[in-house]
């Protein structure tokens, strides 16, 4: 007997030197392996018999007549009636061993995709009725030919976008979740104030977050771009439109300069909106990786409203005439492109410079800009339920490598086009901010300095492609995305201690350096421009 008692003393030894802290952890932890897999296996078998059983039943009923139709219902009953079981069994063992983090599936909570959807329609028919108010006064109450002030349908427009950044700041962005299938079970992995749960974020509530996490350069850049940025360019409009019709003409070229600058940093608004359109493609490609992880995710009406603003308040701010200012007050100093190759050498230089942005920004589109890493130490405590002896399991299943993932501009946009199909009209959103407005309109632009710079020797003609590369400038968000990369990269702080960290990767600096060269070839062609035909004047 003496023996008998002295034996689990004797072979503690031995756990520990595989990792475990005690005997004890290791019947707990070989009880759950033991359990957790049946209920797999019994699913796995239930379906694989289901085509089986429509046979048997078929037979029966031939050879046996009603009493084999009972017979195969009673085995059907008694064979579901086990599945049932041993789900219950496996749901309860990992609950005692998971705790919270133990769930039974990996749905988002409400609002649910329809509803979200209405939400959308809403604020999309909302801001097309006051589009439609500004149109009819304009039809029915026209300002006076001499006049530059801003039309009914600027007003509208811009009223109207305003009214949705409230919205846009303060209900729900993006709502995701993630967890892994771990032995038959499923256990969660984001928590909000130290509870398992999905996560639901606004502006105003990551900024919030990120200042009690310590993130505060996100926090600072988040506050820049989504509060700041609106709050400048209406103070600025307003004075601006104060001082467009001033008898004083340094306070006209005063109203110009504020309203060009409205203009140039309308769309600066918009980086968190890429950030988390970045952020949707990169759970949703996560979801479902090698049968264990999930990662549900979808974008909120405030992303809808966010998005509607940034749009429709870069466009009103296109409206706005620029003031007609004395033109000694105008600099129209020779630019470094003529100064250096010439006149002549004008469209040769700019070509180069169309195949050089070319290479590189299709070079960057398919590079990756960002990625996510999962620290698979978070299930462990102190941080997670799981005693450290276990992780040599966790290490053995993989997780870190099914989640780590990397985002290129060019994937996110196929795959988010493919995601239209499952019916979510933030999703057409987000494939048009990134298809359009990242993709398409800078090599647009490109082209139309090219041509600019070819049809330079007749002003006329070249200020076709300059008044259209003007607006494009103003709206095509490459610049804007890059930022909201680093914004997401610097706002993913607040997930740190889930072990959710995000990081810039090498397309990011492809995509900038492409992006520096459309902005130098931008401002040369349009200053030579302005050089030019301020000489043949």
């Amino acid at each position: 007997m003496t023996t008998l008692l002295a034996c689990p003393l004797v072979y503690t030894k031995p756990f520990r030197s595989f990792g475990f802290a005690s005997f004890g952890s290791f019947v707990k932890l070989f009880i759950f392996l033991a359990t957790a897999p049946s209920a797999g296996a019994v699913n796995h078998f239930g379906i694989r018999a289901q085509s089986q059983r429509a046979t048997e039943k078929l037979e029966h009923e031939v050879q046996w007549g009603p009493l084999g139709d009972m017979a195969s219902s009673a085995t059907e009953a008694v064979t579901n009636a086990a599945e049932s079981a041993v789900d219950s069994m496996t749901s309860s063992m990992a609950r005692a061993f998971l705790g919270d983090m133990a769930v039974d599936s990996f749905d988002l909570p409400p609002p649910s995709k329809r509803v979200i959807n209405q939400q959308v329609i809403v604020c999309i028919v909302a801001t097309f009725v006051v589009v439609a108010v500004g149109l009819l006064l304009d039809a029915f109450m026209p300002p006076a030919k001499s006049s530059t002030r801003p039309t009914y349908l600027c007003i509208a427009t811009l009223l109207g976008s305003y009214g949705l950044l409230v919205p846009g700041l303060i209900s729900n962005l993006f709502q995701f979740l993630l967890g892994v299938e771990l032995l038959g079970a499923k256990v969660l992995l984001t928590q909000v104030n130290g509870e398992y749960s999905a996560i639901t974020e606004s502006t105003v509530g990551l900024v919030h977050l990120l200042f009690e996490t310590g993130g505060w350069i996100g926090a600072l850049l988040l506050i820049l771009y989504a509060m700041v940025v609106p709050a400048v360019k209406i103070a600025a409009l307003i004075l601006g439109e104060f001082w467009r019709e001033n008898s004083d003409p340094r306070k006209v070229h005063k109203a110009k300069m504020l309203i060009e600058v409205v203009q140039f940093i309308s769309k600066w608004a918009c980086p968190d909106m890429f950030a988390y359109i970045l952020l949707l493609y990169l759970f949703r490609h996560l979801d479902g990786a090698g049968g264990v992880v999930a990662a549900p995710a979808q974008l909120g009406i405030g992303f809808a409203c966010f998005s509607i603003f940034c749009v429709f308040s870069t466009f009103s701010a296109l409206m706005v005439q620029v003031p007609v200012t004395p033109e000694e007050l105008d600099d129209v100093s020779r630019p470094w492109v003529l100064r250096t190759f010439g006149n002549e050498s004008l469209f040769s230089v700019v070509a180069v410079a169309f195949l050089v942005f070319m290479g590189v920004f299709i070079l960057g589109l398919f590079t990756p800009t960002m990625a996510m890493f999962l620290d698979s130490s978070i299930l462990l405590k102190p941080t997670g339920p799981l005693d450290a002896s276990m992780k040599p399991l966790i290490d053995s299943l993989h997780i870190e490598e099914l989640v780590n993932a990397e985002v290129t501009i060019a994937g996110a946009t196929r795959a988010l086009t493919g995601y239209i199909s499952t019916g979510e009209l933030n999703d057409i959103f987000a494939v048009l901010m990134l298809s359009v407005f990242v993709v398409t309109l800078p090599i647009v632009n490109m082209l139309c300095l090219l041509l600019a710079s070819w049809k330079m020797s007749d002003p006329e003609a070249a200020w076709r492609f300059i008044k259209v590369s003007k607006v494009l400038k103003h709206i095509e968000m490459l610049d804007v995305a890059i930022m909201g990369i680093i914004v997401v990269t610097c706002a993913g702080t607040a997930y740190h201690k889930q072990g959710v960290l995000f990081s810039v990767m090498l397309g990011l600096w492809v995509l900038l350096l492409a992006e520096v060269l459309h902005y130098v070839i931008h401002f040369q062609v349009h200053s030579a421009y302005k050089n030019l035909s301020r000489a043949k004047a």
